[in-house]
Order: structure tokens, then C-alpha cells, then sequence
């Protein structure tokens, strides 16, 4: 089992759920907005001097959807840009 965070852009959000539907991914939740900066980007703070907004969406799925993923993510060119993704191990608790 894998626990997915990304973290993008909030105008991409249309793109990402197709991404997600594409790779086979049936649930998750999402926050938005957040807001934070980068190691290689600029802040988004939601404000004039910093604009913008991110979302930040969690999915827990099994080891092949997360491979499906990471090929659909990898394929995709909106998430070139402005898109950060995050796998992490997790077992079920119940």
C-alpha cells in the first residue's frame, strides 16, 4: 500500500483527476487552498505579492496503481510544472 500526496497548482486541478481516473485511482481527498513555497519555485501565498494557490490531494492505493501513476504523472505534460508528488509506504490500521 501506498500513501500518494501531491501537491499542484490549483489551476491544474482538471488535469490531475483525469491523471488520477487514467491511472486507475478511485479515492482520495483533497485541501486547498494551501499555500507554501518550493525549493525551486516561488511562494504561493494567495496574496498580491505572492499570488496563487496550490491543492494538496492524498490517495491511498495498492503498489500497482501507484506504478500506474508514476507512468501517467511521467507521460503527462501538465504536470511538468507546479506539481510536486510524494509516495510514501503505509499499511492499513484496521
Amino acid at each position: 500500500m501506498k500513501l500518494i500526496m501531491i501537491i499542484f497548482d490549483a489551476d491544474k486541478e482538471e488535469d490531475i483527476h483525469r491523471i488520477l481516473s487514467d491511472a486507475g485511482v478511485e479515492g482520495f481527498t483533497t485541501w486547498g487552498p494551501v499555500h507554501g513555497k518550493g525549493a525551486h519555485s516561488d511562494p504561493r501565498m494567495g496574496t498580491q505579492i505572492w499570488p496563487g494557490d496550490n491543492i494538496l490531494l492524498m490517495a491511498a492505493v495498492t503498489e500497482e496503481t501507484a506504478q500506474r501513476l508514476r507512468e501517467t504523472l511521467s507521460a503527462s505534460n501538465e504536470t511538468k510544472t507546479g506539481v510536486k508528488v510524494l509516495a510514501l509506504s503505509a499499511r492499513e490500521w484496521l
